[in-house]
């Protein structure tokens, strides 16, 4: 998704990822049902990484509002779960929680040019691990 393994094995994004604050999520196919309210883990144009309190399968559509940290107008995007892990952040007794990353199916081009942008000006460069979007 977002890394792309390099032929000595080592990973190289397609995108620069930088924090975000939070999103609003739900599954695309129903999108009339009740909103989730996520932290995003980081941001780039191409993908997202958020940690949620429900585990989301792969393969799951998901209709995304991401808040930037600059306040400016949310983005709105349709992303695919990529890949799901239980997060080492939270370990709840009574509830697991997920990292998840999620690839873009469905955004537009002008918000593809403010996430470019928005990273390009926030980027404090996020190191590379395998769990990356």
């Amino acid at each position: 998704m977002g890394i792309i393994p390099e032929s000595d094995g080592s990973e190289r994004r397609r995108a620069k990822r930088v924090y975000a604050s939070f999103v609003e999520y739900c599954r695309a196919e129903a999108a009339t049902e009740q909103r989730y309210q996520a932290f995003a883990e980081n941001i780039s144009s191409t993908g997202i990484r958020i940690f949620v309190n429900e585990r989301i399968e792969a393969d799951t559509l998901l209709l995304i509002t991401v808040y930037l940290l600059d306040g400016s107008t949310p983005i709105e995007v349709k992303g695919k779960v990529v890949w799901v892990r239980p997060s080492v952040f939270v370990m709840a007794k009574d509830r697991q929680h997920y990292d998840i990353g999620v690839d873009y199916v469905e955004i537009s081009d002008d918000d593809r040019e403010r996430l470019v942008y928005y990273t390009s000006k926030y980027s404090h460069e996020i190191p590379p691990s395998d769990r990356a979007v």
